[in-house]
């Protein structure tokens, strides 16, 4: 599933709507309950969503303290 923080109900992917509860429970809010808020509530939504997937807490003092390597591949 896929979907960007700022359009939650805009997913694709095989299972798009496998983690619509944990996205409502996290904060997410979707058409029929988007407010003048929903667009500030996505950062914070996101990062709760990852934390709830990962069960990693993110708090600023990790996103300042570690060291983050990516990486591409091309495909062919």
């Amino acid at each position: 599933m896929s979907f960007e923080p700022g359009l939650p109900d805009s997913r694709w992917g095989t299972t798009p709507d496998e983690l619509l509860k944990a996205m409502h429970d996290v904060g997410f809010q979707f058409w029929e309950e988007t407010s003048d808020t929903a667009e500030n509530l996505s950062a914070p939504a996101a990062f709760a969503l990852a934390a709830h997937l990962t069960g990693v807490r993110i708090t600023p003092e990790l996103l300042q303290e570690t060291t983050f390597t990516c990486g591409s591949a091309r495909i062919r």
